[in-house]
């Protein structure tokens, strides 16, 4: 490799300087290009080919190369595709003769960025460079881009991923949290039952019954989850409101008058208004209020019609129908 003395240039020069390897086994044509490109600037380093090319394209860091085609032992296609593999944003002008113009095609077609006829005219040579230079800026920037944004991926994935544990741990918390108020909430409701079933001993353990019932009917109606939570709680608490209702008229031997049923007829909406304002209960108030209703129309207290009654409020109605029919009751002699 022959070495020219602008290589001994300060640290700042070189900063700013571009550098150019040129490589052709005729020491006149490098030194021609070398004194035209040096008095433009240009770092030059030059080869003189051969077998040792691929060691002064190793050794050297280099912005374009410009590089003879036919040349002893390694010619111009082998250094083109040594680069094209090795430094793939680095542009290759290839030097050929009148007579090759054929073969610079050629090259073109495997990846050289340009080519110029011997002898090289130092206008049409500069010109060249600047493109090329301008091309190998452009390839740099396309590549500082796709590694911005790989890196960018990269990084929001890592972010995706740490936001989804994130969220995976909050989701499992706000289960914790629910699965324990929703027990608490099945305590509450069974203290209620509780206190429903002291004050009817005829009635001791239908709210039992109806919660499993109701749960049944509800599964096979199709009900959501959601849902059939609200109708456990209201098949529970369904008779909540007979609290307010007097223990001789809930646990008399005959049959009621009017007044007494009417003050039966009350318990619906007795019940509603007592869970109404309580957290996760107003839906199964409305429920609860509306368990005596009839498809037609003739139930009780609002006198609801078909799907205008919950249809909760509708399973409760058959299995209380159901419970009353195949348990004692102090009416039934």
């Amino acid at each position: 490799m022959q070495w020219m003395p602008d290589l001994y240039l300060t640290e700042r020069a070189m900063s700013t300087q571009k550098n150019i390897l040129i490589i052709d086994d005729e020491e006149s044509i490098r030194n021609v290009l070398h004194t035209h490109l040096h008095k433009e600037g240009y770092n030059v380093i030059s080869s003189r080919g051969g077998a040792s090319v691929f060691d002064d394209l190793k050794n050297n860091a280099f912005d374009i190369v410009i590089s003879d085609i036919k040349m002893p032992d390694v010619d111009g296609f082998k250094v083109l595709e040594f680069v094209k593999t090795h430094y793939d944003t680095v542009p290759v002008v290839m030097l050929t003769g009148l007579s090759e113009v054929g073969v610079a095609v050629e090259v073109m077609k495997r990846g050289a960025f340009d080519y110029a006829v011997k002898p090289v005219q130092k206008k049409d040579l500069l010109v060249i460079i600047k493109k090329a230079l301008e091309h190998r800026d452009l390839l740099e920037r396309n590549k500082a881009l796709e590694r911005e944004n790989r890196e960018y991926q990269l990084s929001l994935e890592k972010k995706v991923q740490e936001r989804t544990r994130d969220l995976d741990s909050k989701t499992a918390e706000v289960k914790k949290a629910y699965s324990i108020l929703k027990s608490m909430n099945l305590q509450f409701v069974n203290v209620l039952a509780e206190t429903i079933e002291a004050k009817d001993r005829h009635t001791r353990g239908h709210c039992n019954r109806m919660r499993f019932l109701c749960v049944e009917l509800g599964r096979l109606a199709g009900l959501s989850e959601k849902d059939i939570e609200f109708l456990e709680y209201a098949s529970i608490l369904h008779d909540l409101g007979k609290i307010g209702v007097s223990d001789f008229i809930l646990n008399k031997n005959g049959p009621l008058d009017k007044d007494e049923l009417d003050r039966i007829k009350e318990h619906p909406e007795i019940g509603e208004k007592i869970l109404q304002g309580i957290p996760m209960m107003d839906t199964v108030a409305k429920i609860i209020g509306a368990h005596h209703e009839n498809f037609d129309g003739t139930g009780y207290p609002k006198g609801l019609k078909g799907p205008n009654i919950p249809l909760p409020a509708r399973i409760i109605a058959v299995a209380d129908i159901f419970d009353a029919m195949t348990s004692d009751r102090p009416y039934r002699k």
